[in-house]
């Protein structure tokens, strides 16, 4: 049965777009087969992390009736990995802010692209805040990953988002970005599962390296030896851990 995961953040700049991109990569270099919904169709990203050429279709001609789900979905990178992107133009992000489409085909599209692709585990991108989109992927998770940057001003800005996922049937675990070096991590740990009452599943330090790519490529496949992959396989472990991930 697959497993669904929503990567979230209540502010912008948190790098949850690149950690989930990380987190595909990886598991499917695991063996499993791995699908990545852009969700965020305000501000896509993961077109261009993955090099995506330009396709059939994206998650908003979808929305639109102009594909099928299953025609949007892309090979990127490793065998087994699909991506939908977010859109592929500004014309289809306005027309569906003019015509607006029936909420309801996002879950049904989700559905179809496990089913389609006998997907182990679906990974859900979405857009900072919440909105529509973002509801109805939170909505389908199984796990929401929560990612916040370690400093005060986002250990304290979650409450919209807390108080949502509070309401859900999904596990959430904690994922806390741009550590400075020398943080301490047990205060941190402390802190963040604290304020989100979940518990931390990984504490990404800053990596130079990381910035210097300037989203030309994805780290895990640019840097595959950095001690930062580990921290992502220590994310990875935390979600196939799942009595240890709250549910409250």
């Amino acid at each position: 049965m697959a497993s669904t995961i929503v990567v979230h953040s209540h502010r912008g700049g948190t790098g949850k777009s690149t950690v989930l991109a990380n987190l595909a990569l990886l598991l499917a270099a695991e063996g499993r087969r791995v699908g990545v919904v852009d969700t965020d169709i305000q501000s896509p990203t993961l077109d261009l992390l993955f090099r995506l050429p330009p396709g059939d279709g994206s998650l908003t001609d979808y929305l639109l009736g102009r594909c099928e789900i299953e025609a949007a979905a892309q090979r990127a990178g490793v065998p087994g990995l699909y991506v939908v992107p977010g859109r592929t133009g500004i014309a289809g992000l306005r027309e569906i802010m003019a015509t607006g489409y029936d909420v309801g085909l996002l879950p049904e599209g989700f559905d179809r692209l496990v089913e389609h692709f006998a997907l182990d585990v679906l990974l859900l991108d979405t857009h900072s805040g919440l909105g529509n989109e973002t509801v109805a992927a939170m909505a389908s998770a199984d796990t929401l990953v929560i990612m916040a940057r370690a400093d005060r001003i986002d250990l304290c800005g979650m409450e919209e988002t807390l108080s949502l996922a509070g309401r859900l049937a999904c596990r959430r675990v904690l994922v806390m970005s741009m550590a400075p070096e020398g943080t301490d991590r047990e205060r941190v740990r402390r802190l963040a599962e604290e304020v989100y009452r979940a518990p931390l599943a990984g504490l990404l330090p800053y990596a130079p390296e990381m910035a210097a790519l300037y989203g030309e490529r994805i780290f895990a496949e640019a840097r595959p030896d950095h001690p930062l992959i580990d921290e992502f396989r220590t994310i990875i472990s935390a979600l196939d851990a799942r009595d240890e991930v709250s549910r409250a």
